[in-house]
């Protein structure tokens, strides 16, 4: 497996093929190991983990993802998570990606699932590896409308 892992960039647009899975097949489980940190972690909504928000480690997390597309029958039908606007803020070795997405089953004319996902990257060893992974989802009609501020005079020398 090759995967560029030199950029920011890269690293989150190999997330994104990496969750997205062919009906049989599933998503790339060793593709997403390969771009987190080995003390990298997870926060799932806590819809998403029976109302407890609970940072877990990456193995935990994709074998919980693993078990809720089995159960949800989703294998068998195959998914794309794709991009829809990306904010990277990047300082030397640090970087921290706000992504909005939507998660479509393959053929469906509309997506399951909106969001955002927000991660932090860090650069060592000659590349970037996702430190942290978070993400939350669009109730259905929510735009997608994200909030940001600047806190005036922040920017000091």
């Amino acid at each position: 497996m090759s995967v560029d892992l030199s950029t920011v960039d890269s690293v989150v647009d190999a997330l994104y093929r990496g969750i997205s899975f062919s009906p049989g097949v599933g998503p790339d489980y060793e593709l997403i190991r390969t771009l987190f940190h080995p003390q990298g972690i997870v926060t799932a909504p806590k819809e998403d983990t029976a109302g407890s928000i609970t940072p877990v480690a990456v193995d935990q997390f994709l074998i919980r993802f693993d078990d809720s597309l089995k159960a949800e029958g989703l294998l068998d039908v195959g998914a794309s998570e794709q991009e829809l606007s990306r904010k990277t803020l990047i300082f030397r070795r640090i970087a921290h990606v706000f992504s909005i997405y939507e998660f479509t089953l393959l053929g469906a004319d509309a997506p399951i699932a909106r969001g955002m996902n927000t991660l932090q990257l860090v650069h060592d060893f000659d590349r970037w590896w996702i430190l942290s992974l978070s993400w939350d989802r669009a109730r259905p009609g929510e735009p997608l409308t994200v909030h940001s501020f600047e806190t005036p005079g922040a920017e000091k020398t």
